[in-house]
């Protein structure tokens, strides 16, 4: 790991321990941050920063002759940006076929964290996915972006979206999108995605979590209602880790992006 990332790290658990609004386990953070880092094999590994606070990026941009566009990727609870369900199939696949990935570490609550302790997290994640997207702007300004976000990473990107003024990427892909018990409002997907004006597509598998597939007719009668070019599609076999599935997945997602990229720029 890039030893800027340690002093930053040391000092955000000085704030978290000194009361200021930080809830992400940092030193969990680091962690992983180090085993990726030691690990990785194909791709860059990034320090970026948000609000004092330094995290992981990994960005891979060695697909083929073509550059589509640039896909920013979130993982789910508890996860990280090399994953190997869902997170690194992503990263790598998308690559190959032509665009350039930045997956990003997410706020995480410590080990044993509930899922309450996890949607407390959402709104500490809206800067990390802005400086992420200020990132693949300044550094790819010629081409569309898009977010494709796994669970929690997509009720994170749904609220972060939703809170936008003017439309940040081009598309976005929400994989297993929960609507999930809670009284906070960011958490509760639905009713974020009616503010969501750009095309969404919304993927999840026959045997998800029942969370996600229980309000599924109410996603899509909102997302299209809310730009004609949004599509949802039920994946049949898979489950909410896509397990086995994974070319699916990204054949799939990489599909739906160059079709629907090409119908917004006519």
């Amino acid at each position: 790991m890039s030893k800027s990332l340690l002093p930053s790290l040391a000092l955000s658990i000085g704030l978290l321990l000194s009361g200021a609004p930080l809830a992400s386990d940092l030193q969990r953070e680091q962690l992983i941050a180090e085993n990726i880092t030691d690990s990785i094999v194909v791709g860059d590994v990034l320090s970026l920063q948000a609000n004092g606070t330094e995290f992981i990026g990994l960005m891979n941009n060695e697909g083929g002759e073509k550059t589509h566009g640039s896909v920013i990727i979130l993982h789910g609870m508890g996860a990280n940006p090399n994953a190997p369900q869902i997170i690194a199939p992503l990263r790598d696949q998308l690559a190959e076929l032509g665009w350039v990935t930045v997956a990003i570490q997410l706020p995480l609550a410590a080990a044993d964290g509930s899922i309450d302790d996890y949607l407390a997290l959402i709104k500490e994640s809206t800067p990390r996915i802005q400086t992420t997207l200020d990132y693949v702007q300044k550094n790819l300004p010629d081409l569309p972006c898009a977010i494709v976000a796994h669970s929690l990473g997509a009720v994170m990107a749904t609220y972060f979206l939703s809170t936008q003024e003017k439309p940040t990427c081009a598309t976005n892909v929400m994989i297993g999108l929960p609507t999930l018990a809670s009284d906070l409002p960011e958490a509760n997907s639905v009713e974020l995605l009616k503010k969501i004006n750009t095309p969404i597509f919304d993927i999840y598998g026959s045997q998800d979590l029942a969370s996600v597939k229980t309000m599924a007719p109410s996603r899509k009668m909102t997302m299209m209602k809310n730009n004609p070019l949004s599509r949802q599609v039920e994946i049949s076999g898979a489950d909410h880790a896509f397990t086995g599935l994974d070319d699916t997945l990204v054949r799939s997602i990489h599909s739906w992006l160059i079709h629907t990229l090409e119908q917004t720029n006519h």
